[in-house]
């Protein structure tokens, strides 16, 4: 699963973004849409565009890279829940965005990719 870093990395081609792209290619690699929300927001605070010509950057990278864009499955809730209760919140902890991605890969059974410490203290690739 794609996360919103690793997307918006891709998208402003922050160091390392091509490593990043090619483990999307061909690897039947999705991301949710509330991922494709939040980079859309990221990249109108860096690019200084209007959320809609954001979003549509977003969904174009997207589809370029073969990364599918899925709904919020109901049954990621409770793993989202629980990475909220273990790994906290705020400027130490996992944000809405970040508890939301954690509970897609957990749900999917998914690889999370992404970029930053944010997931590295959690068990977020433990199942794989």
């Amino acid at each position: 699963m794609v996360e919103t870093s690793a997307l918006v990395a891709i998208i402003l081609e922050e160091p390392g973004w091509r490593g990043l792209a090619e483990q999307t290619v061909g690897a039947r690699a999705f991301t949710t849409c509330f991922n494709v929300f939040e980079a859309a927001l990221a990249v109108v605070r860096e690019r200084r565009l209007t959320p809609s010509a954001s979003h549509e950057i977003v969904v174009e990278v997207a589809g370029r890279l073969g990364v599918e864009v899925r709904n919020y499955e109901t049954d990621a809730i409770p793993y989202a829940i629980v990475a909220r209760e273990k790994y906290g919140a705020g400027r130490h902890g996992l944000n809405l965005g970040d508890c939301l991605s954690y509970g897609a890969a957990r749900q999917s059974r998914a690889r999370l990719l992404y970029v930053g410490e944010d997931f590295a203290r959690t068990d977020v690739n433990d199942q794989i």
